[in-house]
């Protein structure tokens, strides 16, 4: 898991947590053809379980006090079916969980539209996905709205919105050498970026003093930062053609660190001193084109 302690998600999870039940239903009904899929004929009515699960989460918060065991983060994900897909994600952000794992919500998907309708819309969860507001800690798994997909920049974009990225890795699902590969089975090799950003995201969260840091996208161009203003940046430019961008810094001298995401290869640390708070003009200073992140700290600023 890409654990991310950044204010004010300032709940760190631990190595034990709880998930009260995956993917529960939430009162809404699937078609026949969905049901037929499943084995079971007419579509069931499956009930909603919110007050349930909103019940134990409760109970078990309440037992481990009791006990005085150590207190453990109690999850809710998303439900499913649901009444309508637009909410689904309100429920949990009104739960008594301490971490949830979203679904799309998008105002798009309608009328049993889903982000995995051929030539369909991703989901802004894995495009573009909204900035925790810290309600919750949020593990943004991509089985909720995107299976089969995950990338780089999937991960990327979801830990600097202040989110714990987690893949649902079809590359293995089906083994290392899948059955049948020109079927369109997902190969081990396609998900290598996805992975290889989530241990990136994580060792640059163990570097930064992340539980002081929020979302900031308003001091980027960009609209993917991670700040602690003053001391410690970390920005993200998703483009693919290098362009440039700018940054709004507080006054004082920074060391500069480039990292190039789909290259991995580092550069810096160079120094750079402003005199009061501005925005800076920033281009990625590597030959090839391509996603960049830069990581700014106050000097003699140590996490």
């Amino acid at each position: 898991m890409n654990v991310v302690r950044s204010s004010p998600l300032v709940r760190i999870l631990q190595p034990l947590h709880y998930e009260v039940a995956n993917e529960s239903s939430g009162g809404g009904s699937v078609d026949r053809p969905f049901a037929e899929a499943l084995g079971l004929g007419d579509p069931p009515a499956w009930g909603d379980s919110t007050a349930w699960q909103y019940w134990v989460i409760q109970v078990l918060k309440q037992y481990e006090q009791q006990m005085g065991y150590d207190e453990h983060p109690v999850g809710m994900t998303m439900q499913f079916p649901v009444a309508d897909q637009r909410k689904v994600n309100e429920v949990l952000f009104n739960s008594p969980a301490d971490w949830i794992s979203p679904d799309y919500d998008d105002a798009i998907f309608t009328d049993g539209r889903h982000p995995n309708e051929p030539g369909g819309p991703a989901s802004r969860w894995f495009e573009n996905p909204p900035a925790s507001e810290g309600r919750k800690v949020v593990i943004t798994d991509t089985d909720h709205y995107a299976p089969g997909k995950g990338d780089a920049l999937w991960a990327w974009k979801s830990f600097l919105c202040g989110h714990h990225p987690i893949l649902m890795d079809f590359g293995l699902i089906e083994g290392v050498n899948p059955p049948d590969p020109a079927a369109g089975t997902a190969s081990y090799e396609s998900f290598e970026p996805a992975r290889d950003a989530m241990g990136d995201t994580l060792r640059f969260a163990a570097r930064m003093q992340l539980i002081d840091m929020e979302p900031r996208g308003d001091l980027s161009s960009t609209g993917y930062a991670l700040a602690n203003p003053g001391k410690e940046y970390l920005v993200l430019q998703p483009s693919e053609t290098a362009d440039p961008f700018t940054m709004t810094l507080d006054a004082g001298t920074y060391t500069v660190e480039w990292y190039s995401v789909n290259s991995r290869e580092m550069v810096g640390a160079d120094t750079l001193t402003v005199e009061r708070s501005t925005m800076i003009n920033l281009s990625a200073p590597f030959k090839a084109a391509g996603p960049v992140v830069v990581y700014s700290k106050k000097a003699g600023h140590c996490p």
